[in-house]
Order: structure tokens, then sequence, then C-alpha cells
């Protein structure tokens, strides 16, 4: 115990060295506000049907007419792919029979759309549903290049650390000496998203209107972890 008792001491009477008194460490962050300029689109048609091939048809006859309408709008190849083709057999409960009894097959065609002309995109929205699809998903807004945005947001984010910095090196009465290390610790840029479950649209497009979509801003955040040396 008195040999426990001696090291205890002698390590508290040692000064605060190294790690902890050569280096301030703070974080600095920024937003940045964006008009988007592309949006994203999931849409496509379902069927059922008794086999499950005439299931998969019933699909096929509207993603084909969806597929022609956004080439007519002039939608390019590229900015559109199919990201969901799925046929299920469906069942429903016989309390008679006190089992589930097969009734058909449903499918489910989705194809997500790339749209670069937002004031095109309410039209476009109607137009497809005209042609057929039935389901409207995961519309989301984005950049096409958000690099400058992404950029304008890191540099005030690391002024922004620079700033408390040097606060705190004020009030602590030392001089902030260089940067020892950043690092950057932001998320990517998510796009806001709008009605992430499927929705079946009815209403406006039915009417014969376009589909009323507001795009609203983008926020671009940035977020920096920055280690600097302290100079006395």
């Amino acid at each position: 115990m008195r040999i426990v008792t001696i090291l205890l001491a002698a390590a508290l009477a040692l000064p605060l060295t190294a790690h902890a008194e050569g280096t301030l460490t703070v974080s600095g962050e920024a937003r940045v506000a964006a008009v988007p300029d592309m949006a994203t689109i999931s849409l496509g048609a379902t069927g059922r049907g008794a086999t499950a091939t005439e299931a998969m048809n019933a699909t096929s006859v509207a993603v084909d007419a969806v597929l022609a309408r956004l080439a007519g709008l002039g939608i390019e190849m590229r900015d559109i792919q199919t990201t969901q083709l799925r046929v299920n057999e469906q069942s429903r409960w016989d309390n008679e029979r006190n089992e589930d009894v097969f009734i058909g097959y449903f499918a489910t065609n989705t194809v997500t759309v790339r749209v670069r002309d937002l004031d095109g995109i309410g039209p476009l929205l109607s137009a497809v549903l005209d042609d057929g699809a039935n389901q409207l998903q995961d519309l989301s807004f984005g950049l096409q290049e958000p690099r400058a945005v992404e950029d304008e947001a890191r540099r005030r984010a690391v002024a922004d650390a620079r700033t408390r910095a040097e606060l705190y090196a004020g009030a602590a009465g030392v001089t902030l000496g260089p940067v020892v290390s950043l690092r950057d610790t932001a998320e990517p840029l998510v796009p806001s998203i709008v009605g992430a479950e499927p929705v079946v649209v009815m209403g406006a497009a039915e009417a014969g209107r376009d589909v009323p979509v507001a795009a609203g801003e983008l926020e671009v955040r940035a977020e920096v972890t920055m280690v600097f040396a302290i100079a006395d």
C-alpha cells in the first residue's frame, strides 16, 4: 500500500505535458444553400395476372409507353435505368379452408429517371401517368455539378474552425500556432427526398393538369476538425 501511495503522489506532482499542452482541437461547420437543377424520380407500373407472364406483360405495355414518352421529351437513355423488376405470387386467406389460397401474380416494373430540366418535370409526370404509369416514388432534387457548392461549404467550415481556434486561444492567453492536422468529418451531400414511399398518383393528372412540383433549396453542409499547435 505504501508503494502505491508513493507512485500516485509522484504522478500528481508531474506537470501537464505533450498532447494536452501542445495543441488545440476545434471543429468548424458551414451550410450553403443552393437551388437544385436536377430531379431524380422512380416511376413505373404494376399489374396482375393469372400467370407470372400475364402479370409482367400488363406492366410491360405501360412501361414501354412510358419509355417512348421519355425519349420523346428529350430524356437521354443514360438518364433512364430499370431499378426494380419483380413478380410475386398473391394469395388470400380462406377462412373456410383455414389456409392461404393462390389467386394470381403481382408484377412491378420500375425505372429511375434523371430530369435535368426542372421546368419540364410537371408536364413529364402528367404525360407518363397518361401513358399508364401508376406509381411514382422517391422524388428527390440534386445538383448536376455539386463540387463548387461543396467546396464553398468546406472553405467556410475551415474559416469557422480557425475563428473558433483564435477565440479560444485568445481567451486562454496563448498564441495560436500552425495547423497540425485537418480532417473533413461531414457526410456526403444527400439530396432532400420527397415521398419515400410509393404513391399511386391521381387528381391533377386525371384532370388534365400538370402535376405541381416545388424544388425548393438544397442545403450543402461541411464540417471539419482542425488541430492547431500552441506557439507558447
